[in-house]
């Protein structure tokens, strides 16, 4: 549920988003130029469904009339230009992530919000010193063959989904409850001609879209692990989509501890699509080569690389099964299985609670004495 101009304080209640009085003077934050453990970048049901999304060429249905392929993941459409669609890998996702994080820093929040300054806002720039960086990639020339690779991925690629929202209709006072459709690219320039490689002079330029920077201006906050963008995803390709799953249940269940590190590996199965479907080799006899080893392997890369301090898996009776039991299990076994984890050095939310909770208090407030103005006014209870 989302508020394209925030959402009311009853909403807050499900947002699991960080509010601006958390942000750093003047709400920036550092995402890239900072050591952080931790950076903050906006999100939204577009974006998890990217992210959770197959990045194998043949998960997508190609139309030969538009030379684009369609796919869905978690509610949303993806259509991929078809020149790139060969390019879609979890390095793209991570790049994603990157720009996101800087249009965190840029774009109007809260009552900033307006067309202009959102239209102003959304040129992203990411340099290649911040990307070897943020990724941990030591040559400079496979570096800038990434980021060119991902920018123009990302130029093809479009969204369509829809939306709760919270909106206050014309010449009302209060908002109201709308389903929203919502079909946008996510950036409709990158800053260079045809043909061209978009990293130029050691930094690229890509241009949000105005229907994707509007939507990322009323979206919700959440922490992310700067870990998360060190691993390698050649050798561990499902590590991104499973830990930005985490990092979006934890973050959503901050205010319930036993919620908030606990989930089910069938969750995290459909946001991590790459990962071969059980009906697609069921019938092979590698199930435990092909679904279970590769998810627990790239489970164990993530604490590795200090997204997770830890985890394991157990029965929904509460017994714990250890990493060098699940050959044994068949998928079903599996599938049924929680895993209990816990996010290394995760940054204390209390402050966005206790904010949230003053809102809540606010708005209740400003109702009773609305409700109190009108059976004044009107000489009968509202």
């Amino acid at each position: 549920m989302r508020d394209k101009n925030r959402l009311p304080e009853e909403a807050l209640l499900d947002s699991g988003g960080l509010p601006d009085s958390l942000l750093p003077e003047g709400g920036k934050v550092g995402p890239l130029r900072s050591e952080s453990d931790y950076h903050n970048t906006l999100q939204g049901t577009p974006i998890h469904g990217l992210i959770a999304s197959s990045t194998a060429e043949q998960a997508y249905q190609m139309n030969a009339i538009t030379h684009t392929g369609t796919a869905k993941s978690e509610g949303i459409i993806i259509t991929v230009d078809e020149d790139v669609i060969g390019n879609l890998s979890p390095q793209t996702f991570k790049g994603l992530i990157m720009l996101l994080t800087v249009a965190t820093e840029q774009l109007p929040r809260e009552n900033q919000i307006t067309a202009e300054a959102i239209l102003s806002k959304r040129e992203i720039t990411i340099t290649l010193e911040d990307y070897m960086k943020a990724c941990k990639v030591r040559d400079k020339k496979s570096a800038r063959e990434q980021l060119n690779t991902i920018i123009r991925t990302i130029y093809g690629i479009s969204l369509e989904w829809d939306e709760t929202e919270w909106n206050r209709p014309e010449g009302k006072s209060r908002k109201v409850k709308e389903r929203m459709h919502y079909t946008a690219r996510i950036v409709d320039k990158i800053g260079v001609s045809a043909g061209e490689n978009p990293v130029k002079g050691g930094k690229v330029k890509v241009t949000l879209t105005a229907d994707m920077a509007s939507y990322l201006a009323g979206a919700y906050i959440m922490p992310y692990p700067s870990a998360l963008l060190t691993i390698n995803t050649q050798y561990h390709p499902y590590s991104i989509p499973l830990g930005w799953k985490l990092c979006a249940l934890y973050n959503m269940n901050y205010e319930n501890p036993e919620r908030r590190s606990r989930t089910t590996v069938a969750t995290l199965m459909r946001a991590a699509k790459g990962i071969p479907r059980y009906e697609a080799i069921s019938s092979t006899g590698q199930v435990y080569n092909r679904i279970i080893a590769p998810f627990d392997r790239d489970m164990q890369e993530l604490v590795s690389a200090g997204v997770l301090s830890s985890y394991y898996y157990e029965t929904p009776l509460g017994e714990r099964i250890e990493g060098n039991k699940l050959g044994g299990l068949s998928y079903q076994e599996f599938s049924a299985l929680y895993v209990r984890f816990e996010l290394r050095g995760y940054p204390d939310q209390t402050p966005r609670i206790e904010a949230k909770q003053k809102r809540i208090s606010a708005a209740i407030s400003r109702a009773k004495k609305a409700a109190k103005k009108k059976e004044t006014e009107t000489g009968a209870p509202s």
